[in-house]
């Protein structure tokens, strides 16, 4: 049985960033929200990479993640090839057993230690 919900992860250069997210923050119906963070790629694909990253042997990439029905995804992946085209995108999808936020616990009170600084015993 599959999966209705989804892990989407997308990996793409990084100059490509702002565009993607402008896409994914517009689409109609929204997706619930995504996370994004800075990568590295290592492997195939270094035709465009700088100086840097061709003697590091590493290129810098984003990678975003998005839980969402899984239904969904065709959609999203032809809107962002449609809208932000980019070149080195690659992505994968992953079924997700379960996704939810735990539950906020109250604060925990914790008594400030006293200082000793500056007292003779």
């Amino acid at each position: 049985m599959e999966s209705l919900l989804c892990k989407l992860t997308l990996v793409y250069p990084t100059d490509a960033n702002d565009r993607i997210v402008e896409v994914l923050v517009n689409l109609d119906p929204p997706i619930s929200g995504f996370t994004t963070w800075a990568g590295e790629g290592h492997g195939f694909g270094f035709s465009k990479a700088s100086v840097s990253e061709r003697v590091r042997g590493r290129v810098k990439r984003t990678i975003l993640v998005a839980v969402l029905p899984r239904t969904s995804v065709p959609r999203l992946l032809a809107v962002v090839a449609d809208k932000a085209p980019v070149p080195h995108l690659t992505y994968w999808i992953e079924p997700v057993e379960s996704f939810a936020q735990l539950q906020r616990q109250a604060p925990v009170q914790i008594a400030p230690v006293a200082s000793t600084a500056g007292k003779v015993p």
